[in-house]
């Protein structure tokens, strides 16, 4: 009888679990043909909740040999590179426009705190380091932002501007497993409760508004995830999702809370129905930073004489002694202000 070898399928297709119905599931193929077997032999991703694991071998024993290949080692970029990319802040956008939000010293904190770096990849692009709690460099995400108003560039098409040192290296055989953006963080501070946004750019600028917690952010909206939050599980989180994904990190935070996680989703942006879709928590923050810096315009109507007697000031600026000597009003009795 031909023997036949099987192993977990290493591309990034996923099947919907049988026990846990999410789309996690990732099924045997016949290594040498590549062919699916029966669906309900594979693995969960989900293995801290779910668990679900199922083999060939009980069905078929005696025609298949099961090869169960672990994951790869995580690759690391040389820590070297973040000293490399830590200058030229003249170039970075991102860095000019946190200095239109906070003092020079505040910038300077928030760079050495979270370790941003520059990129020539784009001219005024920024590096966001993923550095974790042992201090290995995971991955470096390249982002392009709008000096002027902080949000992220995007081309014709309405793309981003995003890539990856790895990519820009060209480091073919990284095999990428990224972290939580600041987790090296944790090592460093005796703060209990830890902030957990989606953007890298709201983490570091939520850091500089509200010091009293540690800021993370899970660099994408699927990011809230055990994998993730496995190093920061023994303390007190509160995720602050952008706004219309709440209900999506409240169920992730439930499931994970049934594991021992201490996960708390705050709803308030949710609820304001003056900021659209999409608006995260750094957004407000600095909505309202301006409109408290930027003082009321008032206008002012002046009347013909005060115009008039505005534009003989220009030559005989002597005209204002008369005026007050005088007590002088306009026809309509109206004392006469002068324009500023």
């Amino acid at each position: 009888m031909k023997q036949y070898k099987y192993s977990l399928d290493k591309s990034s297709k996923k099947f919907i679990c049988p026990r846990c119905n999410k789309k996690s599931f990732v099924q045997f193929i016949e290594t040498e043909t590549g062919n699916y077997v029966n669906n309900e032999f594979g693995r969960c991703d989900h293995q801290s909740s779910c668990k679900y694991f199922c083999t060939p071998k009980g069905e078929l024993q005696n025609t298949f040999e099961i090869v169960d290949i672990p994951p790869p080692e995580p690759s690391f970029h040389e820590y070297g590179l973040i000293s490399q990319s830590g200058k030229n802040f003249k170039q970075n956008n991102l860095i000019q426009f946190l200095k239109t939000l906070f003092t020079e010293a505040e910038v300077k904190e928030a760079i050495l705190k979270y370790l941003i770096g520059t990129s020539k990849h784009w001219n005024g692009a920024t590096i966001f380091w993923q550095v974790d709690n042992n201090e290995k460099v995971r991955h470096g995400k390249i982002m392009l932002f709008n000096p002027d108003t902080g949000k992220r560039s995007k081309d014709q098409n309405g793309n981003g501007f995003i890539n990856s040192v790895r990519s820009v290296l060209k480091l073919k055989d990284f095999n990428l497993n990224q972290c939580l953006f600041g987790l090296h963080l944790v090592n460093e501070t005796n703060q209990k409760t830890i902030a957990i946004v989606e953007s890298e750019k709201t983490a570091v600028i939520m850091s500089v508004f509200k010091p009293q917690y540690t800021w993370l952010a899970t660099g994408s909206k699927s990011g809230l995830k055990h994998e993730y939050l496995k190093h920061i599980k023994d303390y007190k989180i509160i995720a602050f999702p952008d706004k219309s994904e709440y209900s999506d990190w409240l169920n992730k935070a439930t499931e994970l809370n049934g594991f021992g996680f201490k996960i708390v989703v705050n709803d308030w942006l949710e609820h304001q129905n003056n900021y659209p879709v999409g608006t995260d928590l750094a957004d407000v923050y600095i909505n309202e930073k301006k409109a408290i810096e930027q003082p009321l315009k008032v206008e002012v109507n002046y009347s013909n004489a005060e115009l008039t007697i505005h534009k003989i000031e220009q030559h005989t600026p002597e005209i204002w002694e008369l005026i007050n000597t005088f007590d002088l009003v306009d026809k309509n009795n109206n004392e006469i202000k002068k324009i500023k």
